[in-house]
């Protein structure tokens, strides 16, 4: 057939498929260190390597045979955890011809039930990274005296960790967590984790729990907790956003209106999932009468010993001259609870009742978006919903000097999602009449230096808004007809 082509046809094939004169002479240059003559004898005999022009090199035929993109190794690679993932189908070459870099494969989740498949071998540089950053996170853990073997629990390789309050921050290249070491037994985080659950399942405002998995494996444990050498450890989503401005309306709307909600779907649990080994495992704080008539007591040892002491010093001649009006308040706040409508009711919520937070201090409400999460769940307990929300009404009233405004849009907000009753609008007012500020310096100041000017300070301050404190207690009154 070759035989049959037109001699002008060859000549032309020949000039198209030859090279320009300024390639052919860049392809025939000598290597560095052997002698053109040898170079090309050794291509006349057919044992060395003519280069060809890069226009004429085959394109690679699949992905998959590509080498692995430097890009990857930059955006650190090594932080991926060794889990088991999903092999992704080949794509073809781009029509450019150029390979596409590859992207990193997506890890599975821990509590994935499907069958493991084989994991590709980390390079060597990923291999170090992963070694480096977990030994400086381990590092940073025994230092703040956590114990760093409960890392293995986590389907995560945590490259950063930071300490916040008594829990620790961990990032890893997919997710970031926070840590805590639980001061409570395992049936009671079993509890919590139980209540918790069920209200971020069903869209509540709380963070997810972390469960973490059996060791060497991505099947998720039994427990949700972690036993390290010093005790219980869990791990919750982080929340990216920013504590909550109590004194803010738009803060304490979002604040009332999510307090509101997991209220709602915690009473649900408690009616429908719960059983009653885990009613008896967490906390109750429906002895609350009980524990003011407690603080009320304090108040008054504290007024007889500034008497019997009676120096002429300036914290002592304060108390004398002020206690008598707040110890006044607490034991009306203590003869409205102990009404028998509101007895009645206290009585009606142990029987069903809701989980409070019982610790909702700015610090543990985070703003992201339209939502106000609550965090920070050590003090989690059976309580009167009332108890929850004059917490925190009082810490946005406190820092607002009383304003009216602020508190009828937190309890606007709170009754979105759960209306409150006539006798609770009774129990709300009875909580924020109890002067829980002035309450709190004298057990500071009994327990400590009876003659320290920040205690001192702090009496001043109490009797400073005290004026805007009766005019905001007034108004509610008027406004709930109580």
């Amino acid at each position: 057939m070759a035989e049959s082509i037109p001699p002008w046809l060859k000549h032309l094939w020949k000039e198209f498929t030859t090279p320009p004169a300024f390639l052919a002479k860049a392809s025939e240059a000598p290597e560095k260190g052997k002698p053109a003559k040898d170079q090309a004898k050794a291509v006349k005999n057919g044992t060395g390597d003519k280069k060809k022009p890069s226009w004429a090199k085959p394109a690679p035929s699949t992905p998959a045979s590509e080498p692995e993109s430097p890009w990857d190794e930059e955006e650190g690679e090594g932080d991926l955890p060794e889990v088991h993932v999903r092999p992704k189908p080949s794509k073809p070459p781009s029509p450019t011809g150029k390979p596409k870099k590859s992207a990193s494969p997506a890890a599975g989740d821990a509590g994935d039930s499907s069958p493991p498949r084989p994991t590709p071998r980390p390079t060597a540089k990923s291999s170090e990274s992963i070694a480096v950053t977990s030994l400086g996170v381990r590092t940073e853990l025994e230092r703040w005296g956590f114990d760093s073997s409960v890392l293995a629990a986590y389907p995560y390789v945590f490259t950063r960790v930071s300490r916040h309050g008594s829990a620790l921050r961990l990032q890893s290249a997919r997710t970031t967590l926070i840590l805590k070491r639980s001061p409570h037994s395992p049936l009671h985080v079993e509890a919590m984790h139980r209540a918790l659950d069920y209200a971020s399942r069903r869209g509540g405002p709380v963070p997810r729990w972390i469960t973490p998995r059996h060791t060497g494996s991505t099947r998720a444990s039994d427990t949700p907790f972690v036993r390290g050498d010093d005790g219980l450890y869990y791990a919750m989503e982080w929340i990216d956003g920013r504590e909550v401005d109590l004194a803010s309306a738009a803060d304490m709307a979002k604040a009332s209106q999510s307090l509101s909600k997991f209220h709602q779907l915690t009473h649900r649990w408690v009616n429908d999932e719960s059983t009653g080994e885990e009613r008896r495992n967490l906390p109750s704080a429906f002895d609350i009468v009980s524990r003011l008539a407690r603080r009320t007591e304090e108040m008054e040892k504290a007024l007889k010993r500034a008497e019997i002491v009676n120096e002429e010093q300036d914290d002592d001649l304060f108390y004398l001259e002020h206690a008598p009006v707040f110890l006044r308040q607490a034991h009306e706040a203590l003869d409205r609870l102990l009404a028998p409508e509101c007895q009645r009711r206290l009585e009606q919520e142990r029987e069903s009742p809701a989980v409070c937070h019982m610790d909702l201090t700015p610090s543990n409400l985070i703003r992201k978006g339209q939502v106000a999460y609550l965090v920070d769940f050590d003090y989690l307990a059976y309580a009167p919903r009332t108890l929850d929300l004059a917490h925190l009404l009082r810490r946005g009233l406190q820092k607002a000097n009383w304003a009216p405004e602020l508190g009828l849009t937190g309890i606007l907000q709170y009754n979105t999602a759960v209306t409150l009753t006539r006798v609770e609008y009774r129990l709300l007012q009875a909580f924020l009449a109890f002067p829980h500020r002035f309450w709190r310096t004298t057990h500071r100041w009994q327990q400590g230096d009876r003659h320290d000017d920040q205690v001192l300070r702090e009496f001043r301050r109490c009797v400073r808004e005290e004026p805007a404190r009766k005019k905001f207690l007034e108004w509610f009154r008027r406004q709930a007809l109580l």
